[in-house]
């Protein structure tokens, strides 16, 4: 006996997708279900009209690419998809950035190699840029104290913080590897998003409470070594 397929149920299976995609909170699962929906009403239209309704199935069409769009965005927002290596292993030291918002930092940032000494801030003088230290080493000298700074550290971060001039100056070495922005881009961004305000505050302030716990250490240390 010969299957009698009933093709209302296409539109029954459809509305339900859709009446699951309007309960959902998650944005991309709501969107999967309601393209889910879409394909439901687009074998209806098509395969079992006399004739294809094809108003119907353009005006579907154009609801599907526009969920594939923002599934599209959701996806850059959420994962590190089509990042390069070196980005990757950057993302990495952003804690508490998701993927969207380190895809904004990277769209304004400027990567360097310091072919000789590079200066980056100098003390009393305007902050313009942001730096981040992948690789190699700078040189950070505030009155007659040096020291070097090792990598996987921002530069400038307090005086971005307080918003005010640097109070030393540094110098990149030969052959060290910089990411920065500029502070005015970086600042735009976080009157755009506070959830990115946010994020760039707590990680500059981390990264300046691990530099004074670091120096704490040092010095604490400097006081046991016997004078010769």
């Amino acid at each position: 006996m010969a299957f009698d397929f009933n093709t209302a149920l296409l539109i029954h299976f459809g509305a339900v997708f859709y009446i699951v995609a309007f309960l959902i909170r998650d944005e991309m699962k709501l969107r999967l279900m309601v393209l889910a929906g879409s394909a439901f009403y687009l074998l209806y239209y098509y395969l079992f009209p006399d004739i294809p309704l094809w108003d119907a199935i353009f005006t579907t069409f154009i609801l599907v690419a526009a969920n594939l769009v923002i599934l599209f965005r959701i996806a850059m927002e959420r994962t590190v998809f089509a990042l390069s290596a070196e980005d990757k292993k950057l993302f990495e030291s952003f804690d508490g950035f998701s993927p969207g918002q380190f895809r904004q930092l990277l769209k304004i940032a400027r990567w360097s190699t310091a072919e000789t000494l590079l200066p980056l801030a100098s003390e009393n003088q305007p902050l313009t840029n942001l730096y981040f230290l992948i690789d190699g080493a700078v040189v950070i000298k505030k009155g007659d104290k040096t020291f070097q700074l090792e990598p996987d550290n921002f530069i400038g971060e307090i005086a971005f913080v307080l918003d005010r001039a640097p109070s030393a100056d540094v110098t990149a070495l030969p052959g060290a590897r910089l990411v920065h922005w500029e502070a005015a881009q970086v600042t735009k961004l976080m009157k755009k998003s506070p959830a990115f305000q946010n994020a760039i505050m707590a990680l500059l302030s981390r990264d300046l409470a691990e530099k004074l716990a670091k120096s704490v250490q040092v010095e604490q240390l400097m006081d046991t070594v016997p004078a010769v």
